[in-house]
Parts: structure tokens; C-alpha cells; sequence
């Protein structure tokens, strides 16, 4: 299969995903004629912080990570992009360049697009203008969940509602008692988005493990307990 006939077949079930499916057909093709197929490999960086917002992407399969560090370098701001998703959201309609940095955790294959005309179909769509509203009052309640779970001075309960929040955003379940999550996810990541050391992040995976709450192989999570981690975020 050529590269030309194997973009045609995604373009066609691209129609069909939900961020998509409320364009007219005038405006999913005018879309299709300025979209790019493109792969990654695995730490290539897609855009940096302070980049010009040229481009928006969906996410065909893989991992993306998005960070930020303040003045200082110590502080970071992580979170992920999993496939079948539009990013980035932040600066939409607004900004001139981009808020973070995006880097491919795994290969990856996506598209993208100029962001002035995916801008403008959305401009000019109201039910498309919804759907993009409804999923950034899902991303804003997502990230409020968040800062929730963080402000607490345990360092443990910190690190679980975090390992609890990696769950729930890129895990699948493998049968009814069990998630794992298909990316790797480092020590080091955790340690970022939880606020604690490394070896605090080690010693408490450590300690899952030996509990016989999780599994961590090969930097894979696999969640053995959810009404355990779940009792975290109640």
C-alpha cells in the first residue's frame, strides 16, 4: 500500500471520530487538503515553548508529552496526549506561539495542520464551536481535579492521586478489575507531576508493589487494586 492510499484510508475514518464528525463535508475536505500525515520517532520534539502556534496536530497512535518549567528550571508542568486527540488546545483563537513543549514519548504518527484554517472551520461551525467548548470545560475540570489531588502535604497520598490521575487519563482496562497503562511512564515523570523526589516516588511504587496494588515493569504500570487507588480521589 502506498503512503498516498494509506493517508486516504485515515482521512476517511478520521470523518467518523467525534472531533471531527461535526464538520460539513465542504469543511472536513478543505481540512483534508491542508492535512499532513507524518511519524516521529521516540524523543523527537514536535514544537517548544515560545514557537509560533503554526500548527495544530491529531494524534494518529503513540504518546506526546507536554511540559513547561518556570523561571527557576525546577518546577514542571507535565501532562500527556494520547491518540485519537486534537492538541494543542491552549492559546486557541488567542495566542500567537505555543504555551509548552511537545515530545514524542513513543513513535508516533499524527497529523497537522495550519492552525488558521482549523481555527477558521471551527469559527464558522457553531456545533463544532460546541464540541470544542464542551472539551475544554473537560480538560479545565480534568486539570482543577488535579491541583486538587496535589494539595495535600503527604507526600505518599500525593504520589498515588497522582499514579490514581495517569490511571484515569491514559489506562485501559484489561478485563474488569484491571488497567494498564500502554505507555511508559518513568520514576522521574511521576516524581514531576507529584511534587516529590525520585527515590520518595521509588520507595512508594515499591511498596505498591510489594502490596500487590500495582505492577511496574519495564517503566508499564498495570493497576491490580482500583478501589484502592479510586479511594484516594473520594
Amino acid at each position: 500500500m502506498t503512503t498516498i492510499q494509506k493517508r486516504m484510508i485515515n482521512l476517511y475514518e478520521l470523518r467518523y471520530k467525534p472531533i471531527f464528525s461535526e464538520f460539513t463535508d465542504p469543511e472536513f475536505n478543505h481540512l483534508c487538503k491542508n492535512m499532513y500525515l507524518r511519524k516521529y520517532k521516540k524523543g523527537q520534539v514536535l514544537f517548544d515553548e515560545g514557537d509560533i502556534r503554526e500548527k495544530i496536530y491529531y494524534l494518529v497512535s503513540g504518546l506526546v508529552r507536554l511540559e513547561k518549567y518556570d523561571e527557576s528550571a525546577f518546577y514542571t508542568y507535565t501532562d500527556y496526549v494520547k491518540k485519537e486527540t486534537i492538541f494543542p488546545y491552549g492559546g486557541m483563537f488567542s495566542d500567537e506561539a505555543y504555551h509548552y513543549s511537545a515530545i514524542a514519548v513513543t513513535d508516533i504518527e499524527l497529523y497537522y495542520m495550519p492552525t488558521t484554517i482549523f481555527e477558521n472551520s471551527i469559527a464558522d461551525n457553531p456545533k463544532q464551536m460546541i464540541y470544542f467548548y464542551h472539551k475544554l470545560s473537560k480538560i479545565l475540570e480534568s486539570h482543577e481535579r488535579r491541583v486538587q489531588y496535589m494539595v495535600v502535604s503527604n507526600a505518599t497520598n500525593r504520589i498515588i492521586k497522582t499514579l490514581n490521575y495517569l490511571m484515569k487519563e491514559l489506562g485501559d482496562y484489561t478485563n474488569p478489575t484491571m488497567v494498564n497503562i500502554p505507555y511508559p511512564i518513568t520514576i522521574n515523570e511521576v516524581a514531576n507531576i507529584s511534587g516529590c523526589s525520585r527515590e520518595t516516588v521509588g520507595n512508594t511504587i515499591k511498596k505498591l508493589k510489594e502490596m500487590d496494588k500495582l505492577a511496574y515493569e519495564h517503566k508499564l504500570f498495570l493497576f491490580k487494586d482500583l478501589v484502592y487507588f479510586n479511594s484516594y480521589t473520594e
